[in-house]
């Protein structure tokens, strides 16, 4: 059965729900980062996003959380290959996650397990214009007190500091 929770709650069980939640609240410091990279799977070549660009990772799960909570099972394709970047130990937290918070019905959850990375992905643009417009204006309130080296960084750290002076 979906969630009747408000808006506000699912999206807070949205962001909880990430495997970098705590990274985000913390200092993000030396040990911080280390704890944060130890999330990371070694065998998967893509994992190289969640190592060397969190912020973008981030990015990417809650939107396209957000997307197949609002219908779109063509993305359960793309969380499943973010969640493939992690420790299979992190992977089952958040499947975890998203039945105890109510995020995805045990079906979802199913249907995310049977997505092949063989499968073709519907392309959406709109779908893809959210997302990129995600990365750039930081909508979740991720606070990344690290080195920004891509624009999107640095636009999103903008964009959070405006909201925190509002």
């Amino acid at each position: 059965m979906e969630s009747s929770k408000k808006p506000n709650n699912i999206s807070i069980a949205i962001g909880e729900s990430s495997p970098l939640f705590e990274y985000w609240k913390s200092s993000q410091n030396k040990i911080d980062e280390e704890k944060r990279l130890n999330k990371a799977s070694n065998q998967f070549p893509a994992a190289g996003l969640f190592k060397q660009e969190p912020y973008k990772w981030e990015m990417l799960y809650q939107s396209i959380v957000r997307e197949i909570k609002k219908g779109d099972l063509s993305s359960l394709k793309g969380l499943k290959l973010l969640i493939n970047m992690l420790q299979e130990n992190e992977q089952k937290k958040i499947i975890e996650n998203f039945l105890t918070k109510e995020i995805f019905t045990e079906e979802i959850i199913e249907q995310l397990m049977k997505a092949s990375d063989k499968s073709t992905t519907k392309k959406n643009p709109i779908r893809f214009l959210r997302i990129l417009f995600a990365i750039f204006t930081n909508p979740y309130c991720i606070n990344n007190k690290g080195k920004k080296t891509h624009i999107y960084e640095k636009t999103g750290s903008m964009f959070y500091s405006l909201r925190k002076l509002i």
